[in-house]
């Protein structure tokens, strides 16, 4: 039902209810029919079923299986590692999964409040919980708004909807039926769950409690999204399955040609193992997660706090950004920016409360303050028909803030920038009467004693000064107002509203001592017409830039707000989202008019778009609209109305300072500093994590193509020469865990290369592993693996009686071992750049990456050469040993350098 449309008598009908409000015993009734006024969670997932859950990763169930035939061979440390990897990753997947969904608490926290309820004829003060459809709620100045209200009674009533619909200033409130369908916004005579009242008071009957609420619906909407998988996500999700396809396939194969030629059952289990080893990169999760928390730290350097860590790659593929516009794009503060005085117009410098600032002339010359002075006279009329105040920053408030009017705080704001107001005025100009703003009237105004007289100081719409206006200021003088005076300053106002700035007319008058009697129609007339002040939301410092780097990095970029759609479009103009062209806009009625077929083809049109008065179902509609085109999208927003948005995105990014609770809890992503620059930034850091992890991932998947290649070798030399296999799987994971973690880590350090802002996001259609990679890897895997082989067979040809206890044979796997070791450290360093040479200057650009292969290094020398070589069945090799190691080494670093010099030709 659309109580907004409804008259309140028909609506007391509907809900059997009346003025005085219900008794105590049928409220009981209805809150059992109705249940409690409070938001309801859903049931969360066991913690049980989440951790088993770990283990339907398709590496986790290859190790398990590999586990398993290792201890049915009777290999018991192989099965103890792989089983201890398994569990460290199942432990790590289990920690980030399981944190405690915050954002319904926090809802709850936010529309928590006691309310004055009329029950059996007289007003009580109940919990939120106990109110039902029906009862008649009053509310008062700095009330929270207890349930969804029709508004029955307002006198002067205004209430701040920002955290529910996005519109920065307080708005105006009655109780007049409403004939059009409204936006969520625009329903000026209801009330909502979790809003505040910032003046004025009323009466309300409830017409919607706990999740029937606007609240209530966000609330379902943040619970009842299915989050999308990371892009990461998504491209680990096909690595592994193409992985696991090839080591089935070739494990099978390898399984039967080992029974075929009457190897027995123990041989082709001991290579199914091997196999299984060898493609599965068991340290890859663990190194993924190490690179994405570095990636994290660094974020957190910038002030973007990211909250999951698969997160922090997904901002580098970012291709759209759909952003609210208050406390995002702009402070959600108040700020006046320009004054009309005495035909001149003036501009007012420094944003937000914080008073520091100038006011300038039409050449751009700050005032001194002896010009300021003969402006004080309208400065001073603004302030004393205003109530609020402002404060500096304390433990509760990073910035100055207000306490009031956001509107009235912007004027106090400006006078005391200026120099013109006394910290004393209540004090120095104590106020005898006060005429408080109302709906009918637009105006406020206040009689001021000031040196021994009474003056009338007031301000407002100026339309509604005007009517009652006799004078103008002019030349220090009042004369008569003129119709071409008149016309000048509406065109004035025209100008100014056009540019989305909200507009107030400032005027005084000087009462006879006779005039003690204060009845308004009498007081407010023939007022002397000071001057105009515009203010505005401002856009926030380096949005403009922000927005601009966005076009170049080739991201959309959507604006999503529920302020005006003239507002919307001068912010947008001001920080050239459309970069030049005309900005289409469209408000939550047009956009309801248009089908998701339509919509999606004017997306795909338009790099910019604005979206105005738009409801949280609004948002999430654009969303979803954008995910099912394959973008990859970031929402960034501060209020409860964008945590359903917020949390469908592929990332959420919160403000942290302005941001609610309910905001960040949705976000993955929160910018500590409010800058939407950071983001960018963050973007930029997010693209350098995925291009630093596609290096991580090649390198790794290098080394077990040559794990491979070397048990595909030892199983021909086997099968030929009855040898035993050149390396043992205890050995393979050594490579994975001692040797290639710490450099391969420290591939996630590289910095960023110099283009990587100018190029498009990368098509989530394009894998790591696609065919010129696979290729690429396939080949430089092989060679590692010949290159040991090589060494191995150079080794072991000419012995006699070859078998796996004769004592040269832990000689032979170590040669093997280092052979690929050392391959692999060459990889690894010229896998930093795609096309330079290992040798150029960018060599100690990352000088974690030299101090991870010095560790590391120092690592394998240790393993080798001390007693811990007896478990793992190594031995030190011999100064002649080392001789084929290096030069292993060298051809395979000559190998990479070609393959880059044709890289380079080609511009592959």
């Amino acid at each position: 039902m659309k109580y907004y449309q409804e008259k309140i008598e028909e609506i007391f009908s509907t809900l059997n209810t009346d003025i005085e409000g219900l008794s105590n015993k049928e409220a009981e009734k209805r809150l059992t029919k109705y249940g409690e006024n409070k938001l309801s969670v859903k049931k969360e997932r066991s913690k049980l079923l989440l951790f088993f859950s770990q283990f339907k990763d398709i590496l986790t169930i290859m190790l398990l299986v590999a586990s398993t035939l290792s201890l049915f061979i009777g290999s018991y440390r192989d099965a103890g590692i792989m089983l201890a990897i398994v569990i460290i990753n199942v432990i790590v997947g289990f920690a980030q999964e399981n944190k405690a969904e915050a954002i319904m608490s926090s809802l709850k926290k936010l529309v928590q409040s006691p309310a004055k309820v009329y029950r059996d004829k007289k007003i009580q003060k109940l919990k939120q919980e106990k109110i039902v459809p029906g009862d008649i709620v009053v509310l008062e100045e700095g009330d929270k708004t207890p349930a969804d209200l029709r508004i029955i009674e307002a006198f002067n009533l205004r209430i701040n909807e920002v955290s529910l619909t996005g519109e920065s200033l307080p708005q105006e409130k009655h109780s007049n039926c409403l004939k059009e369908e409204s936006s969520l916004g625009d329903q000026a005579n209801m009330a909502f769950l979790g809003t505040n009242v910032a003046s004025g008071s009323a009466k309300g009957v409830v017409v919607r409690t706990g999740m029937e609420t606007e609240m209530g619906k966000i609330a379902s909407l943040t619970q009842e999204e299915n989050k999308s998988q990371t892009p990461l996500q998504k491209e680990l999700g096909v690595v592994a399955s193409r992985l696991a396809i090839f080591a089935i396939i070739i494990g099978f194969i390898l399984f039967g040609i080992s029974l075929y030629r009457g190897l027995g059952l123990y041989f082709a289990l001991l290579y199914g193992l091997g196999i299984t080893v060898a493609i599965v990169p068991q340290a890859l999760p663990m190194q993924i997660t190490v690179a994405l928390s570095q990636g994290v730290d660094r974020l957190a350097q910038k002030n973007a706090v990211v909250k999951k860590l698969s997160s922090a790659e997904t901002l580098g593929s970012t291709n759209v950004i759909a952003t609210d516009k208050t406390g995002t794009l702009t402070k959600n503060e108040m700020t006046v920016k320009t004054v009309w005085f005495d035909g001149k117009e003036y501009e007012i410098t420094g944003l937000g409360y914080q008073p520091e600032g100038d006011i300038l002339d039409q050449n751009g010359k700050a005032l001194d303050k002896k010009e300021i002075e003969k402006l004080s006279c309208l400065f001073e009329a603004a302030t004393m028909a205003s109530n609020a105040e402002i404060h500096p920053p304390d433990e509760n408030h990073a910035n100055w803030y207000p306490i009031g009017d956001p509107t009235e705080a912007a004027l106090i704001t400006l006078s005391t920038k200026l120099g013109v107001r006394s910290p004393n005025e209540d004090k120095e100009n104590p106020e005898i009467h006060e005429f408080s703003f109302d709906s009918k009237r637009k105006r406020m105004s206040s009689i001021r004693e000031i040196e021994d007289k009474n003056i009338l100081t007031m301000k407002g719409a100026i339309n509604s000064i005007l009517t009652i206006t006799r004078h103008i200021y002019c030349d220090g003088k009042k004369v008569t107002i003129t119709e071409k005076d008149k016309k000048e300053l509406n065109k004035l106002n025209e100008k100014y509203s056009k540019n989305a700035m909200r507009v107030l007319a400032v005027a005084y008058r000087r009462l006879e001592q006779s005039e003690k009697d204060y009845v308004i129609e009498e007081i407010e007339r023939d007022v002397v017409f000071l001057g105009l002040v515009a203010m505005i939301d401002p856009p926030k410092e380096g949005v403009k830039e922000a927005i601009a780097d966005a076009h170049t990095a080739q991201i959309d970029t959507f604006i999503m707000t529920g302020d005006h759609a003239i507002t919307a479009k001068a912010i947008g103009e001001e920080i050239n989202l459309g970069a030049g062209k005309d900005i289409p806009v469209f408000t939550s009625k047009e956009l309801n008019d248009i089908s998701d077929n339509k919509l999606k083809k004017i997306m795909q049109q338009h790099k910019s778009l604005i979206f105005s008065r738009v409801s949280p179902e609004d948002k999430l509609r654009i969303v979803k609209n954008l995910k099912e085109q394959n973008k990859i999208v970031a929402v960034t927003g501060d209020g409860v109305n964008d945590a359903p948005a917020l949390k469908s995105a592929h990332i959420g990014v919160a403000m942290g300072q302005m941001g609610t609770d309910v905001s960040k809890e949705a976000a993955e992503l929160v910018l500590l500093d409010d800058s939407y620059p950071t983001l960018v930034q963050a973007i930029k850091e997010g693209r350098t994590i995925y291009n630093n992890l596609k290096k991580t991932v090649l390198a790794s998947l290098t080394t077990n193509g040559a794990e491979l290649a070397i048990v595909l070798f030892g199983l021909i030399a086997s099968t030929l020469l009855d040898w035993p296999i050149p390396i043992l799987a205890i050995q393979i994971l050594s490579i994975d865990l001692l040797a290639e973690i710490l450099p391969l880590t420290a591939l996630t350090f590289d910095p960023a290369s110099r283009d990587l802002m100018i190029r498009a996001p990368r098509d989530k259609d394009e894998h790591m592993l696609n065919t010129s990679t696979v290729l690429e890897v396939g080949f430089l895997g092989l060679l590692m693996g010949l290159l040991a082989f090589i060494n191995y067979y150079i080794f072991a040809s000419g012995r006699v009686n070859f078998t796996a206890e004769h004592p040269l044979y832990p000689r032979a796997t170590t040669i093997t071992y280092l052979t690929i070791v050392i391959c692999q450290f060459i990889n690894i360093m010229s896998r930093r750049y795609k096309f330079s040479s290992i040798f150029s200057s960018n060599f100690f650009s990352n000088r974690k990456m030299i101090y991870s292969l010095i560790i590391s290094i120092a690592l394998v020398l240790l393993v080798i050469y001390t007693p811990i070589n007896s478990y793992l069945e190594f031995t030190p090799p011999l100064t002649t040993d080392w001789l084929l190691i290096f030069t292993a080494g060298a051809i395979y670093l000559l190998s990479f350098e070609v393959i880059k010099w044709f890289k380079r030709k080609n511009k592959l």
